[in-house]
């Protein structure tokens, strides 16, 4: 119903009687427009890591991004999020026991200095070593062009849960504003 701060503001002046041009009014200053809170950058000062090549046996393969998941990563940068290329590792599904006792979503957070992760639900990286117990959660973005809803997830480390749930939030509230295309 309302664009503005200012137009509420109007209306009630309307409906009190008062002149805006009156003597009274004129030197009340008018109510600031909210527009210019949204060109700040909400995500000012987070790193956020996203996978730019799988490690799988020391070989390197780099990620191939959807479309979708390149606009939603170009909206956390618009916003003022630090965006740090990481590399996701491809565990061998054969191999089910190791001595390894690392954690790579800790491992990347820590290394990188990292407020979380972020993946596209069609990628492999991160979704595995989240089953460690690490937080995650799960945004929508859109439907992809197959009519089905996409979504992207963000993990973070085991001692970062608060700082990745207020991170996620705060992204929620700039992905609710990106416009992503809807299937023909």
């Amino acid at each position: 119903m309302m664009r503005t701060v200012r137009d509420p503001s109007l209306s009630l002046i309307a409906l009190n009687g008062v002149d805006p041009e009156g003597p009274v009014m004129v030197q009340v200053p008018p109510v600031a427009d909210a527009g210019q809170w949204r060109s700040t950058l909400s995500l000012a000062g987070s790193r956020i890591g996203f996978a730019c090549e799988c490690v799988a046996g020391g070989v390197r393969e780099t990620i191939q991004h959807s479309a979708q998941f390149a606009r939603v990563l170009n909206a956390l940068r618009m916003a003022g999020a630090e965006l740090v290329p990481v590399q996701a590792l491809v565990t061998d599904n054969a191999r089910h026991f190791t001595l390894d006792s690392s954690n790579e979503i800790n491992d990347r957070v820590a290394e990188n200095r990292l407020d979380g992760l972020v993946s596209d639900a069609q990628s492999t990286a991160f979704h595995q070593a989240s089953t460690a117990g690490n937080p995650s959660f799960r945004v929508p973005v859109g439907m992809g062009a197959d009519g089905v809803s996409t979504v992207i997830w963000f993990y973070g480390a085991h001692w970062s849960a608060e700082r990745l749930a207020a991170l996620v939030l705060g992204c929620r509230n700039v992905l609710g504003h990106l416009q992503m295309p809807t299937p023909p």
